[in-house]
């Protein structure tokens, strides 16, 4: 029964979402089971009675007149979008390059957090060899920054490639949505251990710079005091970063089947948002490389490396107060 059920499924999976397509379906679905029970009933075995009821009622151009949706199932202009069907194989490579991308944009994120400690450290020393580890600091600075820049930029440019989820109208058929699905369902306890794992890394980040500076109270100590601080907070933002960005692939996938339409949709994730003002788009797609240049200037211009990473938190609930005041959210 299962697979006759299945099989409903997929016949209005394109109709569109109204009383009369759900009244049909209902209707259809019953008449199945009625047909199903009585083959059975008659001895027949569960493959024989499954092929002949979808062999009976499975085409429903035939039914359409019956069910009352002839007009709506032929009306193409009013009821079906031209929407572009991406593949299971398609979504398949979109989840790897997700998941490939948001490892690389947190990568990044991480080497941008770091890049100043070989500098601190530099700064510390006074022995002969200070400049010596200045300018290595400095190289390092530079490297990850450079780094950070090119992550960053070839994450763009791979998931580049499939902009079309956004720009075009896109759907994806019944059982790969159920597959989908599923495999964030699966999902989801991970994702929760490694936000639980980015909390506990920002929550005791200052544990070390504490125990350090009143083990040895000496600016050497705490310059690796704080390096160890920016190390843990770059590595609970990469943490956050990389697992927001596999779930928001799923979701994102999730959200190409319109709520009207009959077929597999699963939109409790996060949606997309976007503003009416142009001038607040603009400036939102530019939010996060704002605020990585505002924290690498102030903790340059004042050298406050073990309070500077706050920046991180505060530029967060900001990009929330302004996606909840201002933003519009698609997907519906």
């Amino acid at each position: 029964m299962e697979t006759i059920q299945n099989y409903l499924e997929s016949m209005f999976a394109s109709l569109p979402n109204t009383p009369e397509v759900i009244k049909a379906k209902c209707e259809l679905g019953q008449m199945m089971e009625d047909k199903y029970t009585e083959l059975m009933a008659e001895g027949k075995s569960d493959n024989e009675a499954v092929g002949q009821v979808i062999a009976e009622f499975g085409n429903l151009d035939d039914l359409a007149e019956a069910l009352g949706i002839s007009h709506i199932l032929h009306d193409k202009v009013v009821y079906f979008a031209n929407t572009r069907k991406v593949t299971e194989e398609e979504v398949r490579s979109y989840l790897f390059d997700a998941t490939l991308s948001s490892m690389l944009r947190g990568l990044g994120v991480f080497l941008a957090i770091v890049s100043p400690c070989g500098v601190i450290l530099a700064t510390t020393l006074h022995s002969s060899n200070g400049r010596n580890f200045l300018i290595l600091g400095l190289v390092f600075l530079f490297l990850a920054i450079a780094a950070c820049v090119g992550l960053c930029t070839y994450s763009g440019l791979k998931m580049g490639k499939w902009y079309f989820l956004k720009r075009e109208a896109c759907s994806i058929d019944y059982s790969t949505t159920g597959m989908v699905n599923d495999a964030r369902n699966q999902l989801h306890g991970t994702v929760i251990l490694e936000r639980t794992i980015a909390v506990i890394l920002f929550c005791t980040c200052y544990i070390p710079l504490i125990v350090l500076c009143m083990w040895k109270k000496e600016a050497f100590f705490a310059g690796i005091g704080v390096t160890i601080l920016l190390f843990m907070v770059g590595i609970a933002v990469f943490i956050l970063v990389a697992a927001s960005g596999r779930e928001n692939g799923y979701a994102r996938l999730l959200r190409l089947n319109s709520r009207q339409k009959m077929e597999g949709y699963f939109s409790e994730g996060q949606r997309d948002v976007y503003y009416d003002h142009p001038k607040l788009q603009a400036f939102m797609s530019l939010y996060w490389p704002t605020v990585v240049c505002a924290y690498l200037i102030i903790s340059f211009l004042t050298f406050s490396w073990a309070i500077s990473w706050i920046i991180w938190p505060i530029a967060a609930i900001v990009n929330s107060l302004i996606h909840t005041i201002f933003g519009n959210e698609k997907g519906e």
